[in-house]
């Protein structure tokens, strides 16, 4: 075989291998509709609900592709909390802004539900936005209100679905109390549940969990499979959020999150590590830690850190960094019970009677979708009562999705 043969057929083998890798790959909801050349959308005037953050898969985000498309027109972008380029900190209002033109008008402002001239002029209103599978993280509230708003207002809704980076398989936390509706607890789900965007807009618009359920259209993810964790499907993270820069990060605000509602230590916030860390600059590393943190799938590890914000800014923290050690046995929300525990014993003056009516306390049974958790914590209730208030509402959840899955 001559030289330039050996060339030939290296480079054959090379593009029969990509695409071999292109044809397995996974596409998200806005890639699906490229493919078809958005022919759902051609001459649609459109109000686009999306972040930076939600990509094709060469890196474009989706406000910028429709925007440059010819065939329709989109008349503006609603943007979620932490704004459009996901860098406004956690709760803070996000203002209305400009994108090349088009009009950013702020979903968590003065107001978290558009309004009718917010919607003006629009045939279809899109929402592409990459969420983590949390349901106190607010995407999944924010999708919730537009769809209510466009039920009301006779316009539909098409959702440009993506993966859930935590994966469809595992369900942990309870269901709220009916009583519990709040922007960070807004849908009858468990703390993490499962679900891609799509599955959960299907859900709440056939449930009724919205006043006025929408006309609506989910558009596909292809070839993903519940099983998958983010590492598998081939595609980058982009930071939805000033503290989500990473899929660690996400893992660990499934436990640490509900820790820092607590405000019993640092959870990293203002670190290189942000939800993969924790402790206070009085907390022993060194201490003994609950068995059960690794039957729940985790593992802490000794660390020292220095967070630039927050309560300990500036200050040298001990504690210990967090990792999911076993996925296939991974609780998170079990797991951040555990560690309260075990805080609770380190800290002991900390939580008493009174963390339920603080401002710390209120956000924790907001997050954790009511008293009964926090009643235990404070009760020193068995661990059993524990992690049964866990578990509470999950299994007629999981009967209830079944209808609703999009995935196998």
């Amino acid at each position: 075989m001559t030289h330039s043969t050996r060339t030939i057929s290296l480079l054959l083998l090379l593009l029969s291998c990509t695409v071999a890798t292109a044809s397995d790959a996974v596409k998200t909801g806005i890639d699906n509709m490229l493919d078809t050349d958005c022919m759902l959308l051609r001459n649609k005037r459109i109000t686009l609900v999306s972040h930076a953050a939600a990509r094709t898969r060469n890196g474009r985000s989706t406000a910028e592709v429709l925007a440059r498309r010819t065939d329709l027109q989109l008349r503006r972008i609603l943007a979620p909390e932490h704004g459009f380029y996901g860098v406004i900190p956690a709760g803070e209002n996000v203002a209305n802004d400009s994108i090349q033109g088009l009009p950013v008008l702020s979903l968590y402002g003065a107001s978290r539900r558009p309004d009718r001239s917010m919607l003006d002029s629009t045939d279809i209103v899109v929402i592409d936005m990459q969420d983590i599978g949390v349901r106190s993280y607010t995407y999944i509230s924010t999708m919730t209100e537009v769809m209510d708003a466009c039920g009301e207002y006779g316009i539909p809704v098409m959702v440009l679905d993506r993966p859930n980076p935590l994966g469809g398989m595992l369900v942990d936390g309870m269901v709220p109390d009916d009583s519990v509706r709040n922007f960070i607890c807004r849908l009858p789900i468990p703390y993490v549940h499962g679900c891609t965007m799509g599955e959960l807009a299907t859900m709440l618009n056939a449930e009724r969990w919205i006043a006025h359920p929408c006309s609506l259209t989910v558009v596909k993810c292809k070839r993903w499979k519940r099983s998958m964790r983010w590492e598998e499907i081939d595609l980058p993270w982009y930071p939805t959020s000033p503290n989500i820069p990473s899929v660690a990060a996400i893992r660990g605000y499934a436990t640490l999150g509900l820790i820092g509602e607590l405000g019993l230590c640092s959870i990293g916030i203002g670190t290189a590590s942000p939800f993969t860390v924790l402790g206070a600059p009085d907390m022993p590393s060194d201490s003994i830690l609950p068995r059960r943190l690794a039957h729940y799938g985790i593992s802490l590890m000794p660390a020292r850190f220095t967070p630039s914000v927050g309560k300990y800014a500036r200050t040298v923290c001990s504690g210990w960094y967090y990792s999911v050690t076993q996925q296939e046995r991974w609780r998170p929300f079990l797991a951040a019970l555990a560690i309260v525990e075990r805080l609770q014993t380190l800290r002991p003056s900390y939580l008493d009677d009174s963390i339920a009516t603080s401002k710390t306390g209120r956000m924790f049974i907001k997050a954790t979708g009511g008293p009964s958790i926090l009643s235990a914590i404070v009760d020193h209730a068995p661990w059993e009562q524990q992690e049964g208030l866990s578990v509470r509402g999950v299994a007629a959840f999981l009967r209830l999705r079944e209808k609703y899955l999009l995935y196998p």
